[in-house]
């Protein structure tokens, strides 16, 4: 039981670490972004929540008391070195703070799309497609997310999210897409 506080004390320590380092959001008339919505099932009720850049409040109250602007603030995407699983302490503390949402959200459950850039073959990019996101949900595990809640997808480099063959576009399309 111990144990289990300490990790819990962990989690949200890390969940407020990552909200407290986020930079403040222009308010609706000076951004140019445009407005976004985000539908999030929760145990067959579906709750819409504001995405960035829109005029509304986005305050949308979730299961466990979670707000909607709190988990659309958390980075949905980890990015990984070239030819490498290994997860950094920046997405340490990403993955950190999704476990603290799914803990209190537990009728939820997660998809980890695991890609790769362009360079080596379709299998070995597949290979490491599917150990990026397994070290993803290793991850999750430690943090007591039930294996049976995450749903792990390779797509290699079949879905780039950049298609330029360049450095930058490559270490964009190395990378989780972390799914609720």
């Amino acid at each position: 039981m111990r144990l289990n506080n300490i990790h819990l004390t962990l989690m949200l320590a890390s969940a407020l670490f990552i909200t407290a380092c986020s930079t403040p959001q222009k308010p609706a008339e000076e951004s140019s972004t445009a407005a976004t919505e985000t539908e999030v099932s929760v145990d067959d009720q579906s709750a819409t929540t504001t995405g960035i850049g829109s005029e509304g409040s986005g305050s949308t109250d979730l299961e466990g008391g979670q707000s909607g602007d709190e988990v659309t603030s958390i980075p949905r995407v980890v990015y990984f070195e070239y030819d490498s699983s290994s997860l950094s302490q920046e997405v340490q503390s990403i993955i950190a703070a999704h476990a603290a949402i799914l803990s209190q959200n537990q009728g939820w459950n997660i998809v980890l799309e695991g890609h790769a850039d362009e360079r080596g073959t379709r299998e070995y990019n597949l290979a490491l497609g599917q150990e990026r996101a397994q070290a993803v949900a290793d991850l999750l595990q430690v943090y007591k997310i039930n294996l049976n809640r995450i749903q792990l997808v390779s797509y290699g480099e079949e879905e780039p999210a950049v298609l330029e063959s360049n450095e930058e576009a490559w270490a964009k399309n190395r990378r989780v897409e972390i799914l609720y």
